[in-house]
């Protein structure tokens, strides 16, 4: 049996783009302009080690918003008892 929050988790991040704002959109377009500018510039060596940065900051990220989410189910469960 999977965890409550992990399945709580998972159907939020199944409607995560709904409820992202405008704004949101428009630091991502923004993000993606400077990161395409930036790897122009890499050789190739660099594009190689830059995407082993990105995964590995990916993956860290998800898990730093992941564990955030739990902690909020977790204090919100405490609240309501």
């Amino acid at each position: 049996m999977e965890d409550y929050i992990d399945v709580l988790l998972e159907a939020l991040s199944g409607q995560r783009l709904s409820f992202l704002g405008h704004e949101y959109f428009i630091r991502q377009e923004q993000e993606s302009l400077a990161c395409q500018a930036l790897s122009r510039t890499f050789t190739e060596e660099q594009k190689t080690l830059f995407l082993a940065y990105e995964d590995a900051h990916n993956a860290c990220a998800s898990l730093s918003e992941d564990a955030y989410a739990r902690q909020a189910f977790l204090l919100a469960k405490e609240i309501y008892r």
